[in-house]
């Protein structure tokens, strides 16, 4: 990284005061170092204390300066309308991850406020929800905010789930905070009867551990013993997972992201690895007769996607959403569906929904998609991707959705059956 010349040390002094000299050096611009002051000065505004304004800001800045990720400074990050609450420890919530969060929601709400839905005959039963590795409850508490004011007839059931107690007891508080601050409405009373149930928790499970995530993964099914319309499922599972490899940790993350957020949350430990090493292809795979030999192009850090894929394989949630690292990720993930014999069927819809080049076919086809960066501005825009050639020989193609030039960001599953009115 180049070193910053003095004149522009002079220049921040004269224009923004002495606090430019402690934020420049991470800053590296004017006008960067300038928005970081003025939301620094702000959050001191709106936050009394005895305190003097000036010693507040100085001290925030001081700890800006010295490689402090700025939502830890302030404690908060915006996620869509919320203000979620930040503290060392639980992984920061970034901009891509509103994004794909807000087009999920965009993609559930017209689906379900469409005529098509109306004639469900599932459209009493409540929409579920389940967000694993939630961290600071960030997705879940969007999607239940845009939600439960979008659809307020419908019933909502939004679980999140996290192996860190920290990441829990943050996201019950940011629940709490956002709550106080009437951004979305309270979760129902279970005495209600008159009201559409919404319900919203955070629970703490190790989603490697089948004896403590199956009893929440059951609970949709638990919801439909009283229901006559049918079995209780899975409506999205969302997550975003440690996908980052050790050596793309020490060399392609910032030195804020090193030194501050959390290992865990970033980098997949080393002993879900072994545990991949050690039986993933003949627990993974027990009964597909297709794979006779390791097909999928599988490293180190996509062993969370294993886990969520194997989840996918035995609870068949109408939509699945991954957060991934970069295109070749996302490519690595869709040969994972593809090459498992129980997942092209549910999600490819036995080679017939993207095989051949073209988008999806008919409603109901199912799908695998790439979501890229900005999926909101580029929304419409589509492109088809050749992921590689099956093992039966077929083309494997999917489609891309988002930014033509972006990043690689999350992978869309939508099972064969279900409709999204897009």
């Amino acid at each position: 990284m180049p070193r910053i010349k003095p004149q522009l040390f002079w220049q921040g002094r004269k224009k923004l005061g002495l606090n430019a000299a402690k934020l420049l050096p991470v800053c590296r611009t004017l006008e960067s170092t300038a928005n970081e002051l003025r939301w620094i000065k702000q959050h001191v505004a709106e936050t009394p204390s005895i305190i003097p304004f000036g010693a507040r800001v100085w001290k925030l800045c001081d700890r800006r300066g010295k490689d402090l990720p700025l939502a830890y400074v302030l404690g908060n990050q915006p996620f869509g309308d919320l203000e979620i609450k930040c503290q060392p420890g639980v992984l920061i919530p970034r901009t891509e991850t509103e994004s794909y969060t807000i087009h999920v929601y965009n993609i559930l709400r017209r689906s379900l406020s469409s005529s098509k839905s109306k004639s469900d005959p599932d459209q009493h039963q409540p929409l579920n929800i389940i967000d694993l590795c939630t961290g600071t409850g960030c997705i879940p508490l969007l999607l239940y905010s845009q939600l439960s004011r979008s659809l307020p007839l419908r019933s909502l059931n939004v679980v999140g789930v996290d192996i860190s107690q920290k990441a829990i007891n943050l996201s019950r508080q940011n629940l709490h905070h956002n709550l106080r601050a009437h951004r979305f409405p309270p979760p129902s009373s279970p005495a209600d009867k008159c009201h559409p149930q919404r319900s919203l928790y955070f629970l703490k499970a190790d989603i490697f551990s089948p004896t403590s995530l199956d009893p929440i993964l059951s609970t949709p099914l638990l919801s439909s013993t009283t229901s006559s319309t049918g079995t209780g499922e899975w409506d999205l599972l969302t997550c975003n997972p440690p996908y980052i490899s050790p050596s793309g940790f020490a060399l392609s993350t910032s030195r804020s992201v090193r030194n501050w957020e959390p290992r865990i949350a970033l980098v997949p430990p080393v002993e879900r690895g072994d545990l991949h090493q050690k039986h993933f292809y003949n627990h993974y795979y027990p009964d597909n007769e297709i794979l006779l030999q390791p097909t999928v192009e599988y490293q180190e850090e996509d062993v969370f996607y294993a886990r969520l894929l194997e989840i996918a394989r035995t609870y068949r949630p109408k939509r699945v959403l991954m957060e991934v690292g970069d295109m070749e990720q996302a490519k690595r993930v869709a040969r994972m569906v593809w090459g498992d014999g129980k997942l092209r069927g549910l999600y490819f819809g036995n080679g017939e929904g993207t095989t051949d080049g073209e988008h999806e076919k008919g409603a109901g086809a199912g799908a695998v998609q790439i979501w890229r960066d900005d999926l909101v501005g580029y929304e419409g825009y589509e492109e088809v991707l050749a992921v590689g050639v099956g093992v039966d020989g077929q083309k494997q193609t999917i489609v891309v959705k988002g930014h033509p030039e972006g990043h690689g960001r999350s992978v869309y599953l939508r099972r064969v059956g279900v409709v999204d009115d897009v």
